[in-house]
This record gives structure tokens, C-alpha cells and sequence, in this order.
């Protein structure tokens, strides 16, 4: 690839990206989510904005299988998440697939038929597939999807705000040593 063709996807590529961050910032903003919140507010905002429940089912999907997936019924979405992993992974895959609904991309990736069964082991496969009618996304969808989901995390699991105070002059000797003492050495 020449200098000048990678320059200009890079551009391209760089473009593209301000205009999805900038889009994923809209979509956020009007949430209105209050500071402090977490993702199961997060999930009661979407619910009510789509009208219909979102439910988060933790599932054991295994290796080589998505960590998580938007299932979209008539009635209801449901997410299911990879059950064995941590919990802030697991909040990273429920903000993913919530990115994805509000993008208002169609449902995720098609499962497998054996993981579908593991799934709703009381329901036909098939008939389970045809309701979904599931499809792949476009790299941009995942793109955008992994935006706005780094930006719910950024927004719902922001740590405290850090006390701040200023040390009296005559306590600033020892305030040094006790904080040079609770730091790793180097």
C-alpha cells in the first residue's frame, strides 16, 4: 500500500470514527442518565424508552461462543450473558448489546442451533431461529456498538469523584511521609 493510500484511509478511518464517538455521545446524552448510576438503570431507561422489559439472562456460553447475545422477541429483549466471567466483563457485554439497541441495529449474530437448545431447551430450535430471523452486523455496527458501550460504561461506573482537601502547612512533613509509605516501590 502506498504512503498516500494509507494516508488517506486512515483519514477516512479517522473521520468515521469522530462521526460515530459524536453520534454514541447524542444517543447517550439523551438518556439523561442521573451520575451514579449503573447499568440496571441504565436498563430500566431503555426498557421504558422501548417499551417493552429487558431481561439479562447469565448463561455458561462457553469458549468459541459470543460472550453475550441480544435476542429480540415480540415482546421482550433479552440479553444473555457469558455467566463465567467477572462481573465488570459481563457490565462491558450487557452495554454492547444495549449499544445495539440504541443504534437500532437489528438483533446480533445468529447462535448456533446446540447453543439455542442449551438456551430454551423447552422450545423448538427452529421455530426459535424463525422468530429471530437473526443477522450479522457490519463492521461499522460493531464499531459503533463498542463506541457507545465504552461511553455507557464511562458514564454508569464512573468512579467517586476523589476528595480533595489541602494540608495545613505545619501537618505537610508527616501527610509526605505517610503517602510515600502507602506507595509502591519502584
Amino acid at each position: 500500500m502506498s504512503t498516500l493510500s494509507w494516508l488517506a484511509r486512515w483519514w477516512s478511518d479517522r473521520r468515521r470514527f469522530k462521526r460515530l464517538y459524536r453520534m454514541s455521545e447524542e444517543l447517550l446524552d439523551r438518556l439523561d442518565l442521573p451520575i451514579g448510576s449503573g447499568i440496571s438503570t441504565l436498563i430500566d431507561r431503555l426498557s421504558h424508552q422501548r417499551n417493552r422489559p429487558i431481561h439479562v439472562m447469565p448463561a455458561a456460553l462457553g469458549a468459541g461462543e459470543p460472550c453475550g447475545i441480544w435476542l429480540a422477541t415480540g415482546s421482550a429483549d433479552i440479553i444473555v450473558v457469558e455467566a463465567d466471567t467477572t462481573p465488570l466483563h459481563q457490565d462491558h457485554i450487557i452495554a454492547h448489546e444495549l449499544a445495539h439497541m440504541l443504534c437500532a441495529h437489528s438483533d446480533s449474530l445468529r447462535p448456533e442451533p446446540e447453543s439455542l437448545a442449551l438456551l430454551f431447551p423447552h422450545l423448538d430450535v427452529q421455530r426459535v431461529i424463525e422468530v429471530l430471523g437473526r443477522t450479522t452486523y457490519p463492521t461499522e455496527d460493531e464499531q459503533a456498538a463498542e463506541i457507545v458501550a465504552s461511553l455507557i460504561l464511562e458514564r454508569v461506573t464512573r468512579p467517586p469523584m476523589e476528595f480533595k482537601w489541602v494540608v495545613p502547612s505545619g501537618d505537610a512533613a508527616t501527610v509526605a511521609r505517610i503517602d510515600q509509605s502507602l506507595r509502591p516501590p519502584e
